[in-house]
């Protein structure tokens, strides 16, 4: 009778397992779930600390690039220099001119940013200035009065923020482009752009002479032209 009982309460103990099996496997998922959770929330890198701007007090390094075009200092300064020499050469290739010179700017504001007390700042500025005058046009004027405004206001202790504010006190002439143009050589626009030579505050325009003055007095009739008035 004993052995004939033990493979009923074998059964029994074996059936008792696999409910509770049935019972546990329902809450693997939720489980998993929360530790798929934790692991995703331990991956997710932690958000930068935001920091104000501080620019540097030093001249721009070499090899750093400024603007979307990524020029560097010495980029600018060769742009600036091939750029003066196309507008002395080639008066046809006014328009792209004007055009590629839009880039060198962008690249310019972008270092002056980051670099603000750089001292090439202003005469590469200013070369880029003196370019824009000698182009025709009123797109060229607009750009160097511009160019102008810009150098004295973010460098007015500098020379060439003396010679803009006197330019802006006389006002920029616009070139006639049947005047021939004033043609630098290679090391002239690089002994200006690297400040090796300076230049110098334009002369005040003379003053026109005073018109003469026009008599008030109004003359008196004479005898003759005097009307005649009847008698009572």
């Amino acid at each position: 009778m004993m052995l004939a009982r033990q493979p009923r309460a074998l059964l029994a103990a074996i059936a008792l397992v696999s409910v509770a099996v049935c019972a546990v496997v329902p809450a693997a998922p939720a489980a998993s779930a929360t530790a798929s959770k934790a692991t995703a929330s331990k991956k997710k890198p932690a958000a930068k600390k935001q920091t104000g701007y501080h620019p540097h007090n030093g001249p721009a390094p070499a090899d750093e690039y400024f603007g979307r075009l990524g020029m560097s200092v010495l980029g600018v300064r060769s742009k600036v220099k091939d750029l003066g020499l196309d507008a002395d050469y080639h008066p046809e290739h006014d328009q792209a001119i004007l055009n590629n010179a839009l880039w060198v700017e962008d690249a310019m504001r972008d270092w002056a940013k980051k670099y603000p007390f750089d001292r090439w700042l202003p005469r590469y500025a200013f070369a880029l200035e003196q370019m824009y005058e000698e182009i025709p046009g009123a797109v060229a004027h607009k750009r160097a009065v511009k160019q102008i405004s810009y150098i004295t206001a973010y460098f007015p202790q500098t020379l060439y923020a003396r010679i803009g504010r006197a330019k802006l006190a006389q006002g920029l002439p616009t070139p006639d482009p049947a005047d021939p143009p004033i043609v630098l050589d290679e090391l002239q626009r690089l002994a200006l752009i690297d400040g090796k030579v300076m230049p110098t505050i334009p002369p005040l325009v003379a003053a026109s002479a005073a018109p003469t003055a026009v008599p008030t007095t109004v003359p008196t009739e004479s005898p003759a032209q005097a009307p005649v008035v009847p008698a009572p």
